[in-house]
């Protein structure tokens, strides 16, 4: 049986804002993946920097097509989410989509040093890890990403394929702070949160299975996963902060949770406040 792909700007009711000029104008995402490929849907003049973690090269480029897919469900220009804001992409995964933490590490204390140079107001992390030492919430990787918090920074993590099982989310999506993303329609893969009544994860969910984005020389494709849940959630930020450009990282969260409504047939710790509505959000 065959899926219908779907386009992010068509089901996530995007396009009804666009018409009236939330695009996610002046906001700035930084995304941590494997890097973009140019793109016809992405001009040059939107991507303010680009940082290879990874091999140092200083062209932009995506050798494992991930981050190029995940971009794209954020900022691409007609099927995105924020299709006017700006970009700055750090290339932190290798062609196999491989990283290590003390990379991850550096990257993120670039974002600390350059974040005000370049207005980032969110970073979309559409990666994570299940070592033993990354299970402990107060792991180090975590320790940086507070900080990213703690600058007024808004960091959209994805909760993770390992589910469907209790506790299964992996880092940085176990860091309390952060805005946790799974999957609705990923039922089988997307992970869950510990059983606590003091910790939500994940807090929001959204689309993840069978989406429609960009992927190298101009073309586009489909995939699954968490990751591609993130981006929703960052363009949202995007539309949001647009028109209430005052709001810090946490009333920017709670809004997203306030405007969320129920999943009928998921658990709590598998949607946290449930599905954003855009309506309810912009409105």
């Amino acid at each position: 049986m065959s899926f219908p792909a779907k386009i992010p700007v068509q089901i996530s009711n995007a396009a009804v804002f666009h018409e009236q000029g939330i695009t996610g104008k002046e906001i700035t995402i930084a995304v941590m993946d494997s890097g973009l490929a140019p793109h016809k849907e992405i001009a040059l003049n939107r991507i303010l920097t680009f940082k290879d973690f990874i091999s140092d090269r200083n062209f932009i480029y995506d050798d494992y097509s991930h981050g190029t897919h995940v971009t794209g469900i954020a900022a691409a220009k007609n099927i995105g989410i924020a299709p006017d804001c700006k970009l700055v992409i750090l290339k932190v995964l290798d062609h196999q989509g491989n990283s290590e933490t003390d990379l991850f590490i550096q990257a993120i204390k670039w974002i600390l040093s350059h974040h005000r140079i370049y207005n980032i107001r969110i970073v979309n992390i559409s990666i994570g890890g299940n070592s033993l030492e990354l299970q402990n919430e107060n792991n180090r990787l975590n320790v940086w990403i507070k900080k990213l918090w703690e600058n007024g920074i808004i960091v959209c993590c994805s909760a993770g394929n390992n589910g469907p099982a209790p506790g299964s989310i992996s880092a940085p999506g176990n860091c309390r702070e952060v805005i946790t993303v799974g999957s609705y329609d990923g039922r089988h893969f997307s992970s869950a949160g510990p059983r606590s009544s003091y910790i939500t994860k994940p807090e929001l969910v959204a689309p993840g299975y069978h989406i429609l984005s960009l992927k190298p020389d101009d073309g586009y494709s489909i995939k699954s996963g968490t990751s591609m849940s993130v981006p929703f959630i960052s363009g949202y930020c995007a539309l949001l902060l647009q028109i209430r450009p005052h709001y810090s990282n946490n009333e920017v969260k709670m809004r997203l949770m306030d405007s969320a409504y129920n999943v009928p047939y998921l658990p709590y710790n598998m949607q946290g406040a449930g599905i954003v509505s855009l309506n309810k959000l912009l409105g």
